[in-house]
């Protein structure tokens, strides 16, 4: 939390506890201000006035942020509402538009300094999100119609086949995981959660590469120790769970287990498990470097001697 600053004195509790979570968010999915920027479609420079309590985020962008880090979504709307209300004093909408007016403490002078100065009308261009997660300014509109028609003409007068038919054509790139695909690799879309190979109990001891859950996996926990970065993954669409390690040499016991039980071992100096059939919350990674146990679960993390060691 070191690289957070402090929030202003005046901000009311309500939203001092947002910010809070939020930064938490944040920080648990170790991203920074341009990730959440491109994964949630708010700018950079709209995510910098959340987070530093200079404008209250409208819910789109609070829900957005909230399923990259598997908020639970309930407590996080009346967390907002909670804010909303205390920064505006009136019960907010649901701002089903994705580009609701900003909202300020009631009594509070805005800051004189533009940059941070609270606008009375509509959200700025940055502010609004696009339908496609980015933004794309009015003037370059026609430019960006004419790239896509030039696009368009070029894969009519080249097929894709001709394209794969190089050196580069079912290669697998270097450093890919077991069951990465060859090269082309197909194109990711919102339908990839429709496509994974396997669900919940369906996913027990497969590998998760190979069943394609990788494609929407998200960190749950990290942590980095003696050279090594632990982590424990989690795929909502295939409601399963599976632990890694990097780097994976002279490393041993890479492990994933359940609070019911259910646990993979990955082989010997191997880089990640098969999967349990668990959501983040009842899963636990863990793995023995230089005689220390590293472990990871939803909100916690340790380093343990192992028993015997030297």
């Amino acid at each position: 939390m070191g690289r957070w600053q402090p929030l202003r004195g005046d901000l009311p509790a309500e939203v001092v506890r947002l910010v809070r979570e939020l930064r938490r968010y944040v920080d648990r999915c170790e991203m920074n201000t341009m990730t959440v920027a491109a994964k949630t479609g708010y700018s950079r420079s709209s995510w910098l006035r959340y987070l530093n309590g200079r404008r209250l985020p409208p819910w789109a962008a609070v829900a957005g942020l909230g399923r990259l880090a598997q908020a639970d979504v309930e407590s996080l709307r009346v967390l907002w509402e909670s804010a909303a209300h205390a920064w505006t004093g009136e019960r907010p909408a649901d701002d089903t538009d994705p580009s609701p007016a900003p909202m300020r403490p009631a009594g509070v002078v805005p800051d004189p300094d533009p940059p941070d100065a609270v606008p009375t009308g509509p959200l700025p261009a940055e502010d609004r999100p696009s339908s496609r997660g980015f933004r794309v300014p009015h003037a370059g509109v026609l430019a960006a119609v004419a790239a896509c028609s030039l696009l368009a003409a070029l894969l009519l007068a080249r097929p894709w086949d001709s394209w794969t038919s190089g050196t580069e054509a079912g290669r697998v790139p270097d450093g890919a995981p077991s069951g990465a695909l060859a090269w082309p690799w197909p194109l990711h879309s919102a339908a990839d959660g429709a496509t994974a190979g396997c669900r919940a109990a369906g996913c027990r001891g497969l590998d998760p590469y190979r069943e394609r859950c990788d494609r929407d996996s998200v960190v749950v926990h990290r942590l980095r120790a003696y050279g090594r970065v632990l982590t424990l993954q989690y795929s909502p669409a295939c409601r399963a769970s599976w632990a890694e390690v990097d780097t994976a040499a002279a490393t041993a016991g890479l492990r994933i287990a359940t609070t019911g039980g259910d646990q993979q071992t990955a082989t010997g100096g191997g880089a990640y498990t098969s999967m349990v059939a668990s959501g983040p919350d009842a899963a636990r990674a863990t793995v023995v470097v230089h005689g220390r146990q590293l472990g990871v679960a939803q909100y916690d993390s340790w380093i343990d001697a192992v028993s015997g060691s030297a």
